[in-house]
């Protein structure tokens, strides 16, 4: 509970004052209406007395002020009374958030001064907390550095070239980091292979690759020790509140249409033409279902509008172009299109409960603030946060001549069983994903296939 009130406290606020009335609407109208009626007065009064200036004219507003923040939480008791809101405006408890855990455990990495840990949260039952003894605040500082320093090499290395700097430090995020959780969930948990686990990182582990840990040791008999990603299906998910509310906004399922968006020639000063992005827009609209409906935008209309009420109308997307984190201003990170920036902020501005499934074939698109990691503030949670239940981002830059091997891959395995009359079900990306980042090892050099990450449902 604590750690969760420490973290994406930005999301936090932002999610409270987006959903909680809207159920409480459907509960009760009388009380939600009142309940805007007074958060609005309240908010108006505090305005208003900042700038008065006349000493009686300020205790008056002072006196009304405490009025109405009396008859506010009066409301907020009242409404607290309902079935199903006895928490409403609490942070959430351990129940509460256990919920997360629904579909497999979720493990919240948690690093200070003062040690290393993690606390696996099952789906059922107690917490476990498993001490990472072998790893320091330090060490992990200099693990990130390693990591930013081995995926700039291998960018300009040739593809057979063996990854040997990358090599070493999977084996030891394997060793010191995921080894110690893996012996709890297959040992305690008794978690089956192929099971679903989710990642919720916190301060430095929020700049490890966590999910591609690998041992890179081959047995006695001459077999490979697995890897993380061979156990286990691999999600992230920015705090545990974001996990339960895209499961609960999973219910309102409407048809799918999927809409590819591209923008691979962005302008003067934009960033370099990128000459895969048509060819990549025609292979996705290929492998998506006949049965969806499938508009694509790009060159001319791939502008910052366009690609707004493309995300509002749709409720699965593919998007390719250029993705800048903005390292300053978080929340100024985009996606260049062909006009303005599509901003982080604007998306975060609208509401899209409908939307499912995003695909960010783009550079830097899950990557946070590195002053304010806890608070996860990139373009993959942005669309989490407007309505996007599943999405696909990406940890450093796309080599986009080689991303395409992936997508094709990815596609193929999610809409591999709609032909025997299956549905488009974005609860099966993150296996898809692990099933194209498998299939793809010959072509597809070890850091471009570590790039992609899965977040959400």
């Amino acid at each position: 509970e604590l750690v969760e009130q420490g973290r994406g406290q930005q999301w936090s606020l932002a999610s409270r004052l987006k959903t909680p009335v809207e159920d409480l609407e459907a509960a009760n109208s009388t009380l939600a209406h009142s309940y805007l009626d007074l958060s609005r007065r309240v908010s108006d009064a505090a305005r208003s007395s900042a700038t008065i200036t006349d000493r009686a004219t300020a205790d008056r507003a002072a006196t009304e002020y405490r009025r109405l923040t009396r008859q506010w939480d009066t409301a907020v008791a009242e409404i607290r009374k309902l079935q199903g809101f006895s928490r409403f405006l609490l942070p959430p408890s351990y129940e509460d958030l256990q919920a997360a855990a629904r579909q497999g455990p979720v493990i919240i990495l948690i690093a200070s001064q003062y040690s290393c840990s993690a606390i696996i949260i099952p789906t059922s039952g107690e917490p476990h907390h498993v001490p990472l003894s072998s790893v320091t605040l330090l060490d992990l500082n200099n693990l990130k550095d390693r990591f930013a320093r081995a995926i700039r090499h291998a960018s300009i290395m040739g593809q057979k070239v063996p990854r040997n700097d990358l090599i070493v430090l999977l084996r030891t995020v394997w060793e010191e980091i995921m080894l110690p959780i893996v012996n709890v969930l297959e040992h305690v948990l008794k978690l089956k292979h192929g099971s679903r686990i989710w990642l919720c990182p916190t301060a430095a582990f929020t700049s490890i690759p966590l999910h591609a840990a690998h041992p890179f040791q081959t047995r006695a008999d001459r077999s490979k020790e697995p890897c993380l990603e061979d156990l286990y299906i691999c999600s992230y998910t920015p705090t545990l509140s974001a996990l339960v509310r895209s499961r609960q906004m999973m219910k309102k399922r409407v048809t799918p249409s999927f809409v590819t968006i591209g923008q691979g020639q962005p302008g003067a000063g934009k960033g370099k033409a990128l000459l895969a992005v048509e060819s990549e827009l025609e292979l996705v609209r290929k492998l998506v279902p006949a049965t969806a409906n499938r508009p694509t935008i790009s060159g001319d209309a791939a502008t910052r509008a366009g690609a707004l009420e493309a995300l509002e109308e749709n409720t699965w997307v593919h998007l390719a172009c250029h993705g800048k984190q903005d390292p300053t201003q978080p929340y100024n990170s985009h996606f260049v299109m062909r006009d303005e920036h599509l901003t982080l902020l604007d998306i975060m501005e609208k509401h899209i409960p409908q939307a499912e499934f995003a695909f960010l074939s783009a550079c830097h698109t899950a990557v946070g603030d590195k002053k304010t990691p806890d608070e996860v503030i990139h373009l993959a949670a942005g669309l989490q946060f407007s309505g996007f239940k599943s999405v696909i981002g990406t940890l450093w830059e796309v080599d986009d001549a080689v991303a395409k091997h992936v997508v094709k891959a990815f596609y193929e395995n999610l809409f591999a069983d709609l032909e025997d009359g299956g549905v488009m079900d974005c609860t099966k990306a993150a296996w898809a994903l692990n099933r194209a980042t498998h299939s793809v090892k010959t072509k597809v050099p070890l850091e471009q296939r570590m790039v992609f990450v899965h977040i959400g449902v």
